[in-house]
């Protein structure tokens, strides 16, 4: 297991609003410690990266050069995810769009050597809510053929944990719907990223979900809050208790990489980010000395 970090770490700057490309995120990533990186490529919904353009495959392999030249591997990435509105999209040109956005993320996961990318799972709430089959049926409808090429483009996928939004429960928040959903794919590269954010908030111990899911967790979203909202803070900041996830993480065998989902570094000053992200570095070394 390995300290490693989203590229969105450095991504917003405060003082001009503008967002730092994945180059300049990959440069201030190593200057902070971290040499594992997740690939975010949420913001490519807003049009906001390099990757939304015609050249998306050359500036593709501009990021692999360069992680190449810095020491980086890329373990893990996060496509675009749907907004929580359902299973299904509004019109067949947005659902259009997302999908090409999903098909490309996938390749440039597979031209960067990603081993997991991340995928939100999606809820039907349209034809059966709350109904176990239906929501097994939605998933495999938006994500079969992702997932076909995803395997022959040697890139697994890692479903998250979700919880619940706005009154509304969304499939993927149980160890038990997760477990169903991965196991549906026989066979094929597909299992689970746990947040740990997300399990702090479904659960008050989310440790026997852990331990449930064992060797289906493949990715891991590090992040800390107060069991109520998505807060992103760095670990030891919140009221997980880490010592025992760290402790049920070596029990299952996990074998990737302890990946930070934080906002440490959102709202920070331009001379403020490396030092804090240094910081998140050594609280990172330190949770790996609990293994």
């Amino acid at each position: 297991m390995r300290v490693a970090t989203m590229t969105s770490l450095f991504r917003e700057c405060r003082e001009t609003k503008e967002f730092t490309g994945y180059i300049e995120s990959m440069h201030r990533c190593k200057e902070a410690g971290f040499t594992v990186l997740d690939l975010n490529m949420c913001a490519m919904l807003n049009r906001q990266t390099e990757l939304n353009g015609d050249d998306w495959i050359k500036n593709a392999e501009n990021i692999r050069n360069e992680a190449e030249k810095l020491g980086i591997t890329f373990s893990q990435s996060h496509p675009p995810y749907r907004p929580f509105k359902g299973a299904y999209f509004k019109t067949i040109e947005e659902k259009e769009r997302f999908d090409e956005l999903t098909y490309r993320a996938i390749h440039v996961s597979s031209i960067l050597g990603v081993k997991w990318a991340v995928m939100h799972p999606v809820t039907e709430t349209d034809k059966a809510e709350y109904n176990l089959q239906a929501d097994l049926a939605a998933n495999h409808e938006n994500f079969d053929k992702v997932i076909e090429q995803a395997t022959k483009e040697n890139v697994g996928i890692a479903f998250e944990n979700m919880c619940d939004r706005d009154n509304r429960r969304r499939f993927g928040a149980t160890a038990e719907e997760l477990i169903a959903l991965v196991d549906s794919y026989k066979g094929a590269p597909v299992g689970v990223c746990w947040d740990t954010g997300h399990g702090h908030r479904v659960y008050s111990n989310q440790i026997p979900a852990l331990e449930k899911l064992g060797s289906r967790i493949k990715a891991l979203h590090v992040n800390d809050n107060f069991g109520q909202d998505d807060l992103h803070l760095l670990p030891f900041l919140g009221t997980i208790p880490w010592e025992k996830v760290m402790r049920a993480l070596t029990k299952i065998g996990y074998e990737g990489d302890l990946v930070y989902e934080i906002r440490i570094n959102n709202y920070m000053p331009e001379g403020l980010k490396i030092p804090s992200a240094r910081f998140s570095v050594d609280v990172g070394n330190y949770l790996l000395s609990l293994c």
